[in-house]
This record gives C-alpha cells, structure tokens and sequence, in this order.
C-alpha cells in the first residue's frame, strides 16, 4: 500500500483477467455480466413462449409474424446496465492541470498576502492547513469523487503551500524556484522511466515505498516530541561519519516521494486499462497532488537547509 487514494478504490488497484483492458459489461472484482438463465455469454434464441401476432389483424396481405419483435431472453431494457464513457490519459491530464490551476490560484494569493501581512498570511496557512487536512481525508474516503471537493482540496492547500513558500523564501531567497523546478524535472525524469519501463511498479517497490514513508513519518514524529522537550535537541543536529543526518533524511524522502510517483502513474494506467468511468479522473488528479506537494516540500525543506549550512 502506497498513496492511499489510489489503494481504497479497485479501479486502481485490480487488473482485468490476463491484465487485458475490459470488456464491455465487464466489471472490475465481478467477473463478465452474465444474463439469466444464460451462461458467460448469452445465445439468442426466441422465447418459445411468445405467440406470433399480425401488426394488422384484417391485412389480408400482411406477413404471418409481421410487426412481431421476437424476445431473445435478455432483460427488460429498463434493467440493462448505463454505459458509461470511461476514464482515458486525456481527462487525467486535464482534471490535474485545472486542479494545479486552483492550487496556484490559492498559493498566489496567501503568498502575497504574508509577504504584505506576514499575521494574516500565517492564519492562513494553519487554517489552510487544516481545512486541507478534512478535506483530503473526505475525499480519500469518499466512494465518488466529489469535483467541488477536491477543487476545494486544492485551493486550501495553495494557501497552505503560497505562506509556507513565502516563509521559506524568507529565512533563504531563491530556494522556492529551485524546488519548483526540482519537482517539475522528477516528475518528468520519473515519467520516462515508467513508460519506457525502466523502473516498474511492483510488490516489492509497493512494499519498499510504504515501510519507508511509515519509518519516516517515526522519524518526523519522534524528532517533533524531543524537540518540545528539549528545544536544543534534535535529530538534525546529529552527524553520521561527519555526514549531517538532515541531508540523509531529505534525500531519502525525495527518493520515496519519486518512486511513489511510478505507483502512482501505474493506478493511473489501471483505471484506464479498467474502463473505469470518466469521473475516476479527478481522483486521479488528487492522488497525484498529494504526492507532488510532498515532494515539493521536501525539495524545498532541502534546499532552504543547503543554504542556512552556507550561511
């Protein structure tokens, strides 16, 4: 288990027999429709138990079954399943551009609003913290995508992300375009990787990436706690072989943060491979979104901590 917004949805998660993309009237975790009384494919025979009627009981000149509609034995229309269009890479590229569209529209504005009101700009940070917080656990939780909900995601978060960036701009100029562009070329890097199938999702990797973000997130919290207690002591204070810990802790969750973008675009594959419906899309873009502003603030963490080293 990875991203968990991708692991609780089986679209996602489960291939079709043979690992094929399915057929029609396939469902992912049911097996093929199968209509009644018929086997996995259904055979068209008449009921014999319809009697033949004229369209035109006095047409001397009409046909013996004229206007007869035979029944083939399948179901009333009205119980025949709604075909839905299904998910493609289009609707995936244009669900996580707009949902980035809302996320910069939220970062622009807690960015310049900490730079004037750097009071306010931190209110909005924690409250954009916060309500981002409930909001990814609904939508992580949520059975349907919910496009408002996730839109909505994506603004609190930009304030979140727009005061943060200021904030870090702040302490070490220059370190915000440098993560910026650090998690556009791993994102790209990791991209071409899984299409040209260098590197692969797998149990293994699944297995690799979930021990190391649960270790991590250890580290995080018992590093917070000592902290608290005893504000001189931390673990970035701590060298191994003359080596700072802090740079290892960062290039280690830059590395977890990349390789969970290969499972990531694998769910993404699944879905379509899946014919899961159009709306899986916006699942896909929040799935994305969390783990591209994970690596962003890593990316940013380190390069801000680079720059106070020099100082």
């Amino acid at each position: 288990m990875t991203n968990p917004v991708f692991t609780r949805n089986k679209v996602f998660t489960q291939r079709t027999p043979a690992g094929y993309p399915a057929m029609p009237g396939y469902q992912v975790g049911g097996g093929t429709q199968t209509l009644p009384g018929q086997g996995q494919y259904a055979t068209y025979q008449p009921n014999p138990t319809t009697q033949p009627t004229q369209a035109y009981p006095n047409d001397p000149f009409a046909a013996p079954n004229a206007g007869q509609q035979a029944d083939y034995g399948f179901p009333p229309a009205s119980n025949a399943p709604t075909a839905t269009r299904p998910v493609t890479l289009d609707d995936v590229l244009i669900k996580t551009l707009l949902t980035f569209g809302v996320l910069l529209v939220g970062g622009a504005v807690s960015w310049f609003t900490t730079a004037t009101n750097p009071g306010l700009g931190y209110a909005m940070m924690f409250g954009g913290m916060i309500v981002a917080l409930i909001l990814g656990l609904v939508n992580s939780f949520k059975r349907r995508p919910s496009p408002a909900l996730i839109l909505g995601y994506a603004f609190f978060e930009g304030l979140m992300l727009g005061s943060i960036s200021q904030l870090y701009s702040t302490l070490a100029g220059g370190v915000v375009p440098k993560a910026i562009g650090a998690t556009i070329v791993t994102t790209l890097v990791m991209l071409v990787l899984f299409k040209t199938k260098t590197i692969r999702n797998s149990p293994t990797l699944m297995r690799v990436v979930f021990i190391g973000m649960g270790s991590l997130f250890v580290f995080y919290l018992l590093n917070f706690v000592i902290s608290m207690i005893f504000p001189a002591a931390n673990f970035y204070n701590v060298t191994l072989f003359g080596f700072p810990l802090w740079v290892v802790v960062s290039l280690v969750a830059i590395v977890l943060a990349a390789l969970s973008l290969v499972t990531d675009f694998d769910f993404i594959m699944r879905a379509v491979e899946n014919r899961a419906p159009a709306e899986t899309a916006w699942t896909a873009a929040f799935g994305l979104m969390v783990t591209l502003v994970w690596l962003y603030l890593e990316f940013l963490r380190l390069f801000a901590l680079f720059a106070s080293s020099d100082n």
